[in-house]
């Protein structure tokens, strides 16, 4: 029981802070959220999240992409769901404890979420090593950083995937 406990508070501080950096409007914070996304860590700015809960149950809809998971009910608004593994070309994200939603809060788009294998915890990158980005391999990547522990993080530009055309449309062409 005490490791669900801590796996609660854990998450209840995650959801806390995010709570904490929406209502601080655009400040500019150092503090991203760690997640993982297939063998990825990956970052993503507070301001660009504004929940992240466990898997909802997902309506499939047919005639769309394989990574284009579905549409959830949440609390009374629908929202579409997106696997990032997959979009990212990566093998589908097996559902677990540890699964969770982000839902995005973009200014380009609304009702929005996208899967993740599981949360890490809040990132400083003022506490880590940028590194060099000639080399992008996922397209949507803003910053490449490494931590103390030669770890490499991977800054998800939200609004650059947010805008794409396959992400905007996932029909089956």
């Amino acid at each position: 029981m005490a490791k669900t406990s801590n796996l609660r508070e854990f998450q209840e501080a995650i959801l806390q802070r995010l709570k904490e950096v929406a209502t601080q409007g655009s400040a500019v914070s150092s503090s991203r959220l760690g997640v993982t996304v297939g063998a990825k860590k990956l970052l993503i700015n507070l301001n660009e999240v504004r929940e992240a809960i466990p898997v909802p149950p997902v309506q499939s809809v047919p005639l769309t992409q394989p990574w284009f998971l579905g549409v959830a009910n949440i609390r009374g608004n629908l929202y579409n769901i997106t696997d990032l593994a997959q979009f990212l070309g990566m093998p589908p994200t097996p559902k677990t404890s540890n699964t969770r939603i982000l839902l995005l809060n973009s200014e380009t788009t609304t009702q929005a979420a996208l899967v993740v294998s599981s949360l890490v915890g809040l990132r400083s990158v003022d506490t880590m090593k940028v590194k060099d980005t000639s080399n992008k391999e996922i397209f949507f990547n803003k910053q490449t950083y490494e931590d103390t522990e030669n770890n490499e993080w991977l800054e998800v530009d939200i609004d650059m995937l947010v805008r794409d055309k396959d992400f905007i449309q996932p029909t089956v062409s």
